[in-house]
């Protein structure tokens, strides 16, 4: 099916160039769990040229009520391989490359990519993908937490990193709560800002999002 077909909706809305940047672009999704199940799925829908997943995961029962890509039958399996497989069904002309991995010191991510989505649930993590980034690459993190959520776009070597912005803030111990919902609206917005991000224009850059998810609000915080 031609591209100017199956996009028609969103060339509408951002025009042919736009659509054009999208299908030369190449992002990384850190964590295929509920932010990055979700966002991978928004950019295989709209037409990304190459999408590099990152997890080391199998899927497990609670991870059905948010992580929207696996269902009953995926359990024990591996998430990359169920994600990839639901992902080219869902477009095929994207590219899909998997790094079966646990991020940790030792990551570094691959040389084609500058643009990376955090959708990790865990600092020390998030810190060590930050670490693996080259210069100049943008990392869109994301995080939710019970009825709160928030985005923020760093550049690395340019903007401060993870690591002094959250300074001092502790791992949450145990299972994070997390509804389906609230895991899909940041993965939206996380999405929204990715399209933002490659077509040269981050809205977030340096300034967080914060998304009051129980009495619907939205702050700004800049860093």
């Amino acid at each position: 099916m031609p591209s100017t077909e199956r996009y028609n909706r969103q060339i509408l809305h951002w025009g042919k160039e736009r659509q054009q940047q999208v299908e030369a672009a190449t992002v990384l999704i850190a964590g295929v769990g509920g932010l990055g199940a979700t966002a991978s799925q928004l950019l295989v829908r709209a037409g990304i040229g190459k999408l590099y997943l990152v997890d080391d995961g199998l899927v497990n029962w609670p991870d059905l009520n948010r992580q929207l890509l696996y269902n009953e039958t995926d359990i024990g399996q591996t998430k990359l391989e169920v994600a990839k497989q639901r992902l080219q069904q869902i477009n095929n002309n994207v590219k899909i490359e998997l790094l079966q991995k646990h991020i940790d010191h030792s990551f570094q991510a691959p040389t084609d990519v500058s643009i990376i989505a955090d959708c990790l649930d865990n600092y020390s993590s998030r810190f060590d993908l930050e670490t693996g980034l080259a210069a100049g690459s943008f990392l869109i993190h994301g995080g939710i937490e019970g009825d709160q959520g928030q985005v923020l776009t760093l550049q690395k070597g340019k903007s401060q990193g993870l690591t002094e912005i959250f300074t001092g803030t502790r791992q949450p111990q145990g299972n994070i709560p997390v509804t389906g919902a609230g895991a899909t609206i940041i993965a939206g917005f996380m999405a929204n800002e990715l399209f933002n991000t490659i077509f040269g224009q981050p809205q977030l850059l340096n300034r967080f999002l914060i998304v009051g998810l129980g009495d619907l609000h939205l702050t700004f915080l800049d860093v």
